[in-house]
């Protein structure tokens, strides 16, 4: 005897998935506007437009929707930025234009919530816990693509490009949040060009390195395609 499919439970389920999704999206917007301390419980219900109990149904803590709005950001900047490299498509000219992709994704909305929580987490030590699997898991996709468009490029000591991709990355955040009091700070936006430059001669210097370097990814499994 075959087993029919319960279309009421089906219907909770998509009900439950938008509701979270809704919690989400809600919370990214309330982070956007008014920072961390005014995302309160009762803003992100006023936003979202649901009731209390469909909130503690998805996130029985505010830590718990805060950890969970986090992965998010992190996961939509990282599949935004491969977006827009994937559009050029010269491989060369795509490892030198990862400096002007990691500029605009950390300008983003994702990417000021995110903000946001992680300067929270200085003093909330709960957040802070939490967040750390979540930053180790992006952490190592964000190795894995780096890697990847650099052996593209044809750069053959990828341990060096990818510590170079850490220091992009945070000098981006840093800047993006020195660009959050004034946001016509000149001596800023000079800033940022000159980190743009200097990631251009540092991917021209690993080019003109003779082959002799071992691939990293090929010493650290981890950090294989998958």
């Amino acid at each position: 005897m075959t087993t029919r499919p319960d279309t009421g439970e089906r219907r909770r389920n998509r009900r439950g998935e938008a509701t979270r999704e809704a919690l989400l999206r809600a919370t990214l917007t309330c982070l956007q506007r008014g920072g961390y301390g005014a995302t309160s419980v009762e803003a992100v219900l006023a936003e979202a437009g649901v009731g209390r109990g469909s909130l503690l149904n998805q996130f029985p803590t505010r830590l718990d929707l805060m950890l969970a709005v986090a992965e998010l950001a992190m996961a939509a900047m990282l599949d935004e930025a491969r977006t827009q490299l994937d559009r050029i498509a010269d491989p060369l000219a795509r490892l030198v234009g990862l400096a002007d992709v990691a500029w605009q994704v950390h300008n983003g909305g994702a990417a000021t919530a995110l903000t946001e929580i992680l300067l929270a987490s200085r003093w909330d030590h709960a957040l802070a816990e939490g967040l750390r699997p979540i930053a180790e898991t992006v952490d190592r996709r964000i190795d894995r693509m780096n890697a990847q468009l650099a052996r593209e490029a044809g750069v053959t000591d990828i341990s060096r490009f990818l510590i170079h991709g850490r220091l992009l990355g945070s000098n981006m955040r840093g800047l993006t949040i020195e660009l959050m009091f004034n946001a016509n700070r000149a001596m800023i936006q000079s800033a940022v060009e000159v980190v743009k430059q200097g990631h251009a001669e540092l991917v021209e210097s690993l080019l003109a390195m003779p082959a002799t370097q071992p691939d990293w990814n090929t010493a650290s499994p981890s950090i294989g395609r998958h």
